[in-house]
């Protein structure tokens, strides 16, 4: 590995390295926690512009000698450092490997989705990664509640933690066909993973789908510019009243949210919950926006469905990819469902401790 030093940073494998980042983030049991990896020191208690005396590749890591009275050594995998960087850009903020597809792109690039019992975890959560939902074979009901908790804590709503989609006064517990949308856009945390588990599925109709929300907002953005702006910068209510539990849900935010870049990062989108409440001279243009937008949606050449048999469980992120359902007949057979949340956050670190356990096996050197 081929290691160029400069006077401001370090090039390893192509890749810079600031000499200032080095030392904030040095591995040794002096900066780091053993367990946590939680920095030990203050960074004021360090030279504002930290200089390496000696620096050189051994064995595949990276030594330095800083100039720094006591001395330190710091020592960092090159594996890890690799996987750290930030040169030439940082990571995408929507992920690694993001497909942004569409029904024409699944049926010539067909997923044999995996057996749970039979697939590796890190496998199946790059596929999530990837396209923003997965479906998962072969999980009992019975071993649902098992499965679920494995990866986090699940998010305990007002009617529990596993929910039947009978539960509630809403679309959802009737036959009815619900049309393309986001759960928990009337909850201002809605950045979830949600799971849909078949524990049986007889009736019939009731198709599954799912939508890209990324892909069809790229698209949208790119016919629609004016109207893209006008769903990401437009703030609207989303209600919910539960008159069971006394509550009235009501977050404001936009249907489309972007970051400082103008990168997609989250979609907001139901219908049966969006009450837009704007000034009279801006709701004409935002509903122009906001209908255009759902026949996007609504277009089929962006829908994937399928039918969800039992021990299926379809995986959502939920702040990425919608999903819906057709209509079902209930009296030619049972239609049991079940429903879970639990935060994003949850499943993104248990990825992130895989590719991290991978890279340097966590590793916290004595020097």
């Amino acid at each position: 590995m081929q290691v160029m030093q400069e006077k401001q940073f370090v090039t390893i494998g192509g890749k810079r390295f600031h000499y200032t980042w080095l030392r904030d983030n040095c591995l040794n049991s002096q900066n780091r926690h053993p367990d946590s990896l939680e920095k030990l020191n203050d960074i004021c208690d360090r030279p504002a512009h930290p200089e390496p005396k000696f620096i050189e590749e051994r064995d595949g890591n990276l030594i330095v000698d800083w100039n720094e009275n006591p001395p330190l050594r710091s020592v960092f995998p090159i594996s890890w450092l690799l996987a750290h960087t930030c040169d030439p850009q940082p990571q995408s903020p929507i992920g690694e490997n993001v497909i942004l597809w569409d029904k024409a792109w699944l049926e010539a690039n067909p997923i044999e989705w995996p057996d749970v019992r039979k697939s590796d975890f890190k496998i199946w959560m790059k596929q999530l990664l990837s396209l923003g939902f997965i479906i998962l074979r072969n999980i009992p009901l019975e071993e649902l509640d098992a499965f679920i908790s494995s990866f986090g804590p699940v998010r305990n709503t007002e009617y529990g933690d596993i929910m039947t989609q009978k539960v509630g006064k809403d679309l959802a517990a009737t036959s009815h066909g619900i049309p393309p949308h986001n759960d928990l856009t009337f909850w201002y945390g809605h950045r979830t993973t949600q799971f849909i588990h078949c524990a049986k599925n007889e009736a019939s109709g009731g198709q599954t789908f799912t939508i890209d929300g990324f892909r069809v907002a790229k698209d949208f953005r790119e016919n629609h510019p004016d109207y893209f702006q006008i769903l990401a910068e437009t703030p609207i209510q989303f209600w919910r009243v539960q008159h069971e539990h006394q509550y009235f849900f009501r977050p404001v935010a936009s249907i489309i949210e972007v970051d400082k870049a103008g990168n997609v990062t989250a979609i907001r989108f139901s219908h049966k919950n969006c009450v837009p409440q704007l000034p009279f001279d801006q709701l004409e243009r935002f509903y122009e926006a906001y209908t255009a937008f759902s026949r996007y949606l609504n277009n089929l050449d962006y829908q994937y469905r399928f039918r969800l048999t039992a021990g299926d469980c379809l995986l959502i992120q939920n702040f990425r990819a919608l999903h819906g359902r057709t209509d079902y007949d209930a009296s030619v057979g049972v239609r049991d469902f079940r429903v879970a949340y639990m935060e994003w956050d949850y499943f993104l670190a248990r990825y992130f401790y895989q590719r991290e356990l991978e890279a340097t096996h966590f590793a916290i050197n004595g020097n």
